[in-house]
């Protein structure tokens, strides 16, 4: 096929795209303007979600700035528009009750002082929750996933030094770790089981009562790595989406250190690789059939000619 007949031809696809797409029957507009009312609702209750997220991103700010008086402003603000039952729709019942009580532990420890960091930690909580609701795809708090593994390995590292007081160290790394999954628990029920978050919970209280053991002599050092294997298990599947066909599977064959975003974001480059050098490919030979048609077609100009 020549150059300008495989060009032609694309012409003519977009052509046959562009023609398909204007002749639309008044039939699809009906039925467009019948589904207009449940699309309106959807983008009302979007937008709710939308405000929630956005307050809760002010109220983190405010705790972060310390200033009770604005943050008590939009606390009161984010607990009107969570109590309304469209927004309550998303998410689970029981993400929403401990939203609840994030909310009710703020308003209690505000007024009182020597208390910032107790509801900025609440502030962050309901920052995380919110964005899960109003980005159930992508939410902030699936990035924990990597900070609790450099958590786990600043765990193993204190406890593999060899200095006396590495359990004191490994303790404190644990408590690090404990904070951490206090800031993601209302966003991950959410959206996970509860038995998940309850899980890494009760391995982390496993691993410090094995600490102490340890240090009473009533367990081998060993054990303390044996818990903390378990313990990233229990982490590692709470961050896998049991909504989706196939992912345990695909977290099970994942190198070690690689979650399973990375390896998406790998499986996209190669697509995307992949993709250029097929195009780069056919203009390549398109444009050499065009330069060896013209070198062996082309007629020698003749001075005699006029």
């Amino acid at each position: 096929m020549k150059a300008s007949s495989f060009i032609a031809l694309v012409c003519a696809g977009i052509c046959f795209l562009l023609a398909s797409g204007c002749s639309l029957k008044p039939a699809q507009f009906a039925a467009s303007a019948a589904d207009a009312s449940p699309e309106s609702a959807d983008a009302d209750n979007n937008s709710s979600l939308e405000r929630l997220s956005a307050w809760s991103d002010a109220f983190y700010a405010a705790a972060n700035r310390s200033n009770r008086q604005e943050a008590y402003v939009l606390l009161q603000r984010i607990e009107g528009l969570a109590a309304v039952p469209e927004v309550r729709g998303t998410g689970t019942p029981v993400g929403w009750q401990a939203f609840d009580l994030s909310l009710q532990a703020a308003k209690k420890a505000m007024p009182q002082k020597g208390t910032t960091t107790l509801w900025y930690t609440e502030a962050a909580r309901l920052k995380l929750a919110s964005d899960a609701v109003f980005r159930p795809k992508s939410p902030l708090w699936l990035q924990y996933e990597e900070i609790l593994k450099d958590d786990a390995q600043r765990i193993r590292t204190s406890w593999q030094s060899q200095s006396e007081d590495r359990a004191l160290a490994a303790e404190a790394a644990i408590g690090i770790y404990r904070e951490h999954v206090d800031r993601l628990e209302v966003a991950a029920l959410m959206q996970r089981d509860p038995g998940s978050i309850e899980t890494v919970k009760e391995r982390i209280g496993y691993i410090k009562g094995v600490v102490t053991a340890v240090e009473n002599g009533q367990m081998r050092p060993e054990s303390v790595l044996s818990a903390l294997d378990g313990l990233t298990s229990a982490a590692s599947a709470l961050f896998r989406d049991p909504n989706e066909i196939g992912e345990a599977a695909a977290a099970e064959a994942l190198p070690p250190g690689m979650t399973v975003g990375q390896q998406r974001h790998g499986s996209m480059l190669i697509g995307e690789m992949f993709i250029a050098a097929f195009v780069m490919g056919v203009l390549g030979f398109i444009g050499w059939r065009k330069y060896r048609n013209d070198r062996n077609g082309s007629i020698p100009y003749s001075r005699n000619k006029f």
